[in-house]
């Protein structure tokens, strides 16, 4: 069997995966740190794409996110493709009080941005090749097939045309998904819970512009959120996720475009105008997962292989970005003591970065899900004072307004991806 060894090995590709890389680039070059990424997929189908415009998932970035990206120099090949977020409305459907954050009454010039995954993975993917060719080496069409953490090297294997290639490296970090069969091999169980839902996730074209506004609109059935997209093509976009019960998804499948429309267009009404044209639907069941173990003496999991939530406040990439650069941090910190990558301690306080964030944002996801979506007349009677309370308090709305920001956190110790390294 052929043998190779790297100082980092990321398993996943998808777009946790490269921006496990990106954080990492930058150490790597000051240290001289070889990097792989091992991805089941091929290297150009590695990040989601689209058909068009009106097809393909988007991601909200939290304004934290955007500062995080831009700390190591790749949010300006963002930039372009990001819509700002310049206010949002919350609204609980069919009562008379609603709350409204606007960027300028925090000082910032965006509340969040909102991107399309197509567009931000690919410009991960070429931040990748363009800048850290030299230190991360990317391996596509591979399965890993055995993982092994040990006391002084982790090792794995995996199979790529017909020929299985051992790996020996200080650190694995496991960034493949929700469905994690080498976490679950490893024992590494995980708690789960059923919120009994599904996601429609589907963009629509607008009849007006949207000035850069977010609705958030609580329904009997689930939330549904409602985020700007940039412009294309001389037509205003939105990207639409609506939650509703599980026991309606083959209806919801089975709909016309014209019905959806309509159904989608009476849940939020027109505060962003008629909803013209709808790109292609993708419906997915919700679940909260949290892995209960989450690092090992020469391995750490991130992303959705570590935690799932609920995307009624649209945080979990955010979480699993800020997981990365956390991570990050500590090799960076193992770098400067000149002590293995892998060591437990460093990847104990990753740990205990991480797990901190975790449960404060999907406890938040978690519990506001709960709350919106309970009908009894104590509930209702709750939100609407809490959402007047966010109106009508400065210091309350100003409190949640960063801590949705992800300003309330500071900016991970890591090196831009373009770090010059003296010679």
């Amino acid at each position: 069997m052929q043998q190779v060894k790297y100082d980092i090995v990321i398993v996943g590709g998808g777009m946790v995966g490269a921006a496990m890389a990106l954080s990492l680039a930058g150490i790597a070059k000051r240290y001289q740190l070889s990097i792989a990424i091992i991805d089941a997929a091929k290297a150009e189908q590695s990040t989601p794409t689209a058909a068009g415009s009106l097809d393909g998932r988007a991601t909200a970035l939290a304004l934290g996110s955007r500062n995080l990206l831009d700390s190591i120099g790749v949010w300006p090949s963002l930039a372009d493709q990001a819509q700002a977020i310049l206010d949002i409305d919350v609204s609980d459907q069919g009562q008379p009080i609603s709350a409204q954050m606007h960027a300028a009454e925090v000082n910032q010039d965006a509340l969040g941005f909102v991107l399309q995954n197509q567009h931000m993975g690919q410009a991960f993917w070429q931040q990748l090749t363009d800048h850290c060719a030299d230190h991360v080496t990317i391996i596509d069409q591979a399965q890993v097939t055995a993982l092994d953490n040990r006391r002084v090297d982790s090792s794995l294997v995996y199979e790529r045309d017909g020929e299985s290639i051992q790996v020996t490296c200080q650190l694995i970090v496991m960034a493949d998904g929700g469905r994690s069969s080498l976490r679950e091999g490893l024992g590494m169980r995980n708690q789960k819970q059923s919120y009994e839902q599904v996601a429609v996730v589907v963009n629509v074209v607008l009849d007006k512009p949207h000035h850069g506004l977010a609705c958030e609109r609580f329904t009997a059935n689930g939330p549904m959120a409602v985020l700007p997209l940039m412009p294309e093509d001389g037509q205003q976009r939105a990207a639409i996720v609506w939650t509703q019960p599980e026991e309606r998804e083959a209806e919801l499948t089975a709909m016309d475009s014209e019905q959806l429309l309509t159904e989608l267009q009476n849940q939020i009404g027109y505060r962003m105008g008629e909803f013209r044209a709808l790109g292609e639907r993708q419906i997915y069941p919700l679940s909260l997962s949290v892995a209960k173990e989450q690092a090992r003496q020469g391995l750490a999991v991130i992303g959705n292989a570590a935690h799932t939530l609920h995307p009624i406040a649209g945080q979990g990439f955010n979480l699993a970005l800020r997981g990365a650069f956390a991570l990050a941090e500590q090799v960076h910190r193992a770098c400067k003591d000149q002590q293995p990558i892998g060591d437990l301690r460093y990847l104990q306080a990753f740990v205990s970065d991480s797990q901190w964030d975790q449960k404060r944002t999907v406890g938040a996801s978690d519990q506001i899900m709960k709350l919106f979506s309970n009908q009894h007349t104590a509930f209702t009677v709750g939100r609407q004072l809490g959402l007047l309370a966010m109106q009508k308090l400065p210091l309350v709305k100003t409190v949640f307004t960063r801590a949705a920001m992800g300003l309330d956190r500071p900016l991970a110790d890591v090196l831009p991806v373009t770090e010059e390294v003296a010679s």
